[in-house]
């Protein structure tokens, strides 16, 4: 018979006051064979959030549309960043990526509409570069933390 002597883990207490915690940060090319991968960590980083089963897939799938939609518009040889963070009861996430194309499906599009159903809030801003041929666009979105 084997016995597998097992130690408590000591308590680790949040680096932020009041239930925050310490952002996760992705770069990598901006190639869709990246896109596993940016789908692996924002799975992983929800659950460890504590995002249900359904927020998780949610947030999957819209990492995964905004990250092959900034992709497809990105500036050659440039990364694409994916920054996770649980704050309080809200779990934000930040794509960003150097544009050269216009990437920002219309308003009233599906892919916009699907994109809002998904997140409990949902926003995109493009910042040009100073030589006006390539833009820094951001998209923001988060979700609730269950109760």
């Amino acid at each position: 018979m084997t016995q597998i002597a097992s130690h408590p883990m000591p308590a680790v207490p949040d680096p932020i006051p009041g239930g925050g915690g310490i952002p996760t940060t992705l770069s990598v090319p901006a190639l869709h064979a990246q896109l596993p991968v940016i789908r692996m960590l924002t799975e992983v980083v929800a659950m460890h959030g504590g995002c249900t089963l359904d927020q998780v897939s949610d947030l999957k799938l819209a990492v995964d549309q905004v990250c092959t939609l900034l992709i497809e518009a990105a500036a050659p040889a440039t990364e694409i960043t994916c920054r996770f963070h649980k704050d309080h009861d809200v779990f934000r996430i930040e794509v960003t990526a150097t544009t050269i194309e216009r990437w920002r499906p219309a308003p009233d599009s599906l892919e916009w509409r699907i994109l809002e159903l998904l997140a409990d809030t949902l926003s995109a801003n493009e910042e040009p570069e100073p030589t006006g041929k390539a833009a820094k666009s951001t998209v923001e979105l988060s979700i609730g933390m269950p109760a």
